[in-house]
């Protein structure tokens, strides 16, 4: 455990300080809140960019200045060289504020992956099979254990409509990782779906509460073929593999023929 008091009043100033350090290259910013707001409730996300990796076992710090928990990744120009982000919050970066820039090289790095990491428009048929299959399957499990672990059902739950959540975001093509805007999306937009979501998490019946994760699943999925049906058999994909019934149909007389 590492305790370390910072000398920062508040955050500009912690920004300022980090200008000075010779191998700093870029610091971005995003997220709710600015460098500039220090009122309480909520974090601050930010980037460090260095010249060169930092370490080969950390790629973030989290601390507190006067009270606001300090989100902090530190990576290096060349994490924005990849062709691929290395894990999906690096997405972040495709909308985020430039707070420093030496030698415009930021700015240059944020606008190659703005083609190179976008994330398709349209869903794959990967990810539609995924998709319809995770969140029968979720239904499935606690439809038939429901009551076996009163706690834990109510754990998977929640979890799953996090899950269920980040899917329905792809699917509607929105940024990933903001759930907190998503939400905001589907009050204005998809009322119906916000009751029903608003419903859950205020419901303590397990009863209600399946029956409500039923409801908002199938109302997810309505446009890209609904939940994965009884009788219907679904192949689990390739990232970029085809949805070619003819195959599927073929091997299907080998498989069970």
């Amino acid at each position: 455990m590492i305790i370390r008091e910072n000398k920062f009043d508040n955050i500009e100033s912690f920004i300022e300080n980090l200008k000075k350090n010779e191998n700093i290259i870029g610091i971005v910013e995003y997220g709710g809140r600015t460098y500039k707001d220090m009122a309480t409730g909520g974090d601050y996300d930010l980037t460090v960019i260095f010249d060169k990796p930092v370490s080969k076992n950390f790629s973030g710090v989290h601390f507190r200045i006067k009270d606001i928990p300090v989100d902090c990744m530190l990576l290096s120009k060349e994490d924005f060289m990849a062709d691929m982000p290395i894990d999906e919050f690096m997405l972040v970066h495709l909308n985020c504020k430039i707070l420093y820039d030496k030698d415009n090289i930021i700015s240059e790095l944020l606008k190659s992956v703005q083609t190179k990491w976008t994330v398709p428009r349209e869903l794959s048929d990967f990810e539609k099979m995924l998709f319809r299959f995770s969140f029968r399957h979720v239904l499935d499990k606690l439809e038939h254990r429901l009551h076996d672990n009163e706690i834990y059902a109510k754990y998977f739950i929640y979890s799953s409509m996090d899950w269920f959540l980040s899917c329905y975001a792809r699917i509607k093509g929105w940024e990933v990782g903001k759930p907190k805007l998503h939400l905001k999306f589907i009050e204005r937009q998809e009322p119906r779906l916000f009751d029903i979501i608003s419903n859950l998490y205020s419901e303590n019946c397990l009863e209600k509460q399946f029956e409500l994760i039923s409801q908002c699943a199938e109302y997810m999925l309505d446009s890209i073929g609904g939940l994965w049906k009884e009788k219907e058999i679904i192949f689990h994909l390739l990232p970029d593999g085809e949805n070619d019934e003819v195959e599927q149909n073929e091997f299907l007389d080998i498989l069970m023929n």
